[in-house]
C-alpha cells in the first residue's frame, strides 16, 4: 500500500492512502484534492500520479518549488521512503510493495489519521521571505510633490549660477 504522510509546520500531520487514485492534486486552492494551508505553497503546487502502481510527481509551476529528495524537479519518480518538499511543507512517500532496494532510508511509521483529512485555507497570506513578483508589468513608483518642486528648484538654481559665470565673464572679456 501506497501512503504519504504530509507534515505542515505547526499542524498535525496528514496521511492519505495513494493506491486507489490515478492522480491527487496538492495546492492551496479549494479545487485540490490536499489542500494546505501554509504559506510557502501554491494554488495548485504539484500532482502525483499512480501510473500502474509507479507513483510519481510533478511540480505545476509553483513559486517555491517541489523538491524530491533535496533537489528541485519538475517531475520525479517517488521511491519508497522518498522526501518531498512542496516548498517548505515536507512530505514522506511510504510503499509497501516497493522492493527493499528502492528505499530513501525513511524511517515507517503512520500518523493515525485517517486518509483524506483536508487542512482548511487560509482566509489571508503572508508573503513568504524570498518570495518575488514575478509579474511581466512594472510597477509605477509615484513620486510625491514635494521632492519634484525641489528638484526643479535645484535645476533652475544650477541653470541660473551657470548664467552668472557666463554673464560675468562676458563682463570682463568687453
Amino acid at each position: 500500500m501506497a501512503t504519504i504522510t504530509i507534515y505542515v509546520p505547526d499542524q498535525e500531520p496528514i496521511e492519505l492512502a495513494l493506491d486507489g487514485y490515478e492522480q491527487v492534486s496538492i495546492g492551496r486552492g479549494p479545487d485540490n484534492d490536499i489542500v494546505l494551508d501554509h504559506v510557502s505553497m501554491s494554488g495548485s503546487h504539484a500532482i502525483i500520479y499512480n501510473i500502474g502502481g509507479t507513483f510519481q510527481v510533478q511540480d505545476l509551476g509553483s513559486t517555491n518549488g517541489t523538491f524530491l529528495n533535496g533537489e528541485a524537479i519538475s517531475e520525479g519518480v517517488l521511491g519508497n521512503g522518498a522526501r518531498i518538499n512542496f516548498g517548505s511543507v515536507e512530505a514522506v512517500f511510504q510503499d509497501e510493495n516497493a522492493a527493499e532496494g528502492d528505499s530513501f532510508g525513511a524511517s515507517s511509521g503512520g500518523s493515525g489519521y485517517a486518509s483524506g483529512h483536508v487542512a482548511e485555507i487560509a482566509e489571508f497570506s503572508n508573503r513568504p521571505a524570498g518570495f518575488g513578483d514575478l509579474s511581466p508589468i512594472e510597477k509605477v513608483v509615484k513620486k510625491d510633490t514635494l521632492t519634484r518642486v525641489a528638484m526643479a528648484l535645484g535645476i533652475i538654481a544650477i541653470l541660473a549660477a551657470i548664467t552668472v559665470v557666463v554673464l560675468a565673464a562676458m563682463m570682463q572679456a568687453v
